[in-house]
């Protein structure tokens, strides 16, 4: 284990300071993009081989796999054209983030299908990373002409994805009211639903949810129930804290009931600071979930920001998850045994 696995869990001491402010969403329309149709699990062929019902996986070592290791969780907020603080991001960054996130072998999931577990779809030597998006601001998704404009951050999504059928559009939402400053949640979740996009909770107000019981119900059931009239049917299962503060009663942020809404959070996401666990691992804690702040600001090359991370994972500082193709169950070198739930010895694969 090298010393910055070892500090992986006291970096979440840091999350605190950490506090996100309400972001305020500047960013004009440009070109169109037709919005495809996809369901809401979106399928894209895969360039690693993966293992199917009459196709075995291929060798572990080959692919060095090791679904052990950390997923980075990145966290964005404002998508503008002219960068004013640590929570923003111009397009060219963005960009730029999803051609490195390629190049280095990454595959977009979504933070329920983390929590799930529900990550054998990712091809053999690919390593899940997941794109959230906190809230709903304009510059991740608006209109021009009647679709989703090319500049909004779906919209280079779905480019991105249409330029490389390898890497989906794939990303998690976290909404507050009135999405991305349209004035009508109806067709903005549909299209999110529609385009495979994970819709998550982020209060409807969004407070800090150290308030009274009642309350803390009330921000996330009203969100829960402005999703389901929008899209029926439809539930946000994960959501992310406002500022990153816990309610005072911790497990209202995982399930409540507002008026007629129940809500249940199968994952809860903090502010920062760091990778997340493998689910599989021993110390994953779907309660507090941490991520890591992408941002153009500063040159993007603050301590702890995705750049850092990323240049980490990448020189092996800290060893990341990467598929090995082989559903139903977990595989990594037998020198991370240790690392393993117990509750999953019956599905592991040590190599």
């Amino acid at each position: 284990m090298t010393n910055l696995d070892a500090r992986l869990t006291r970096r979440a001491l840091i999350a605190a300071g950490l506090g996100a402010v309400a972001a305020a969403c500047a960013n004009g329309s440009k070109r169109p993009v037709a919005l495809p149709t996809r369901t809401t699990t979106p399928s894209t062929p895969s360039p690693s081989p993966t293992a199917t019902a009459t196709t075995p996986p291929p060798d572990p070592a080959t692919v060095k796999a090791n679904e052990l290791g950390v997923i980075p969780v990145l966290m964005h907020h404002r998508l503008v054209d002219k960068v004013e603080s640590e929570y923003d991001m111009t397009a060219a960054w963005f960009r730029a983030e999803l051609e490195r996130l390629l190049a280095e072998g990454y595959y977009p999931v979504t933070t329920l299908q983390v929590a799930r577990r529900d990550l054998g779809h990712v091809p053999a030597g690919r390593a899940p990373v997941v794109l959230t998006f906190d809230d709903s601001t304009r510059g991740q998704l608006h209109y021009a002409n009647g679709t989703i404009a090319k500049d909004s951050a779906v919209g280079m999504l779905v480019d991105f994805a249409r330029e490389h059928p390898e890497f989906p559009a794939v990303a998690s939402f976290y909404l507050n009211k009135d999405p991305f400053a349209l004035g009508d949640p109806h067709r903005v979740v549909a299209d999110l639903a529609n385009l495979g996009m994970e819709v998550g909770n982020h209060t409807y107000d969004h407070v800090p949810l150290r308030l009274p019981a009642a309350k803390v119900q009330e921000q996330l059931g009203k969100l829960a129930a402005m999703v389901g009239t929008a899209v029926p049917g439809l539930e946000p299962h994960t959501m992310a804290l406002p500022l990153g503060v816990e309610p005072s009663l911790p497990k209202l942020a995982r399930a409540g009931r507002w008026r007629a809404t129940s809500y249940r959070n199968e994952a809860v996401l903090l502010v920062g600071a760091e990778p997340a666990h493998s689910p599989w691992h021993k110390s994953w804690n779907p309660n507090k979930v941490p991520r890591i702040r992408s941002s153009s600001y500063g040159g993007g090359k603050g301590e702890f920001l995705s750049t850092w991370w990323l240049d980490q994972i990448k020189a092996s500082a800290v060893t990341r998850y990467v598929s090995a193709g082989n559903p139903g169950h977990v595989t990594f070198p037998k020198k991370y045994a240790d690392r393993l739930a117990p509750a999953y010895r019956g599905v592991a694969v040590a190599y």
